[in-house]
């Protein structure tokens, strides 16, 4: 049986290559309908990792951050509301900005998400664990550098709200 630890790192790279083919395919417009192949960070699942790194954002300022239509933006919040992972309400400053919060179940769900080890890793061992890590690792920078290529402002919104959050989750696996 193989160290989870290394089950859990090569899981986070598979998400991190996951959301990095997504905006990679977003700037390249690559054709991709297939929604089966997306993962959860696209989306609703964005929104919750932004609300994660830092709660209660104006809806515009998530929108902008995630390069994401007001409308779209609008809409996967009304979605999550539903599912109850987050709130909106009127900011108490100006009645014209609407301010998202992640609720609780909002938060263990994007957590559950995240920790997730798929089953696929659980067959290899520790080699094998190490030698996927590796390759990911040198696809995940091939895509960085196409996406910072493309445009570096969208780059650097993803790196910083999205990377910074799956990095805390290493950071925190090397603990144990």
């Amino acid at each position: 049986m193989s160290d989870l630890f290394k089950q859990e790192t090569t899981a986070s790279k598979l998400i991190e290559f996951g959301m990095l083919r997504h905006v990679a395919d977003d700037i390249a417009d690559r054709d991709d309908d297939h929604p089966e192949r997306q993962m959860i960070f696209q989306g609703q699942g964005k929104i919750l990792l932004a609300l994660m790194q830092e709660d209660h954002l104006a809806q515009k300022e998530l929108a902008e951050r995630l390069n994401l239509t007001a409308q779209s933006t609008a809409e996967f919040v009304r979605k999550l509301e539903k599912k109850g992972f987050v709130t909106r309400m009127k900011s108490p400053t100006d009645q014209r900005v609407t301010v998202v919060s992640i609720t609780d179940a909002g938060r263990k769900e994007t957590t559950k998400n995240v920790q997730q080890i798929p089953p696929f890793l659980t067959i290899l061992d520790d080699t094998e664990l190490d030698q996927l890590a590796h390759i990911l690792d040198k696809v995940n920078q091939h895509m960085y550098e196409e996406v910072n290529a493309a445009n570096p402002t969208w780059f650097n919104k993803f790196h910083q709200v999205i990377m910074n959050r799956m990095l805390s989750q290493l950071h925190s696996g090397e603990d144990r």
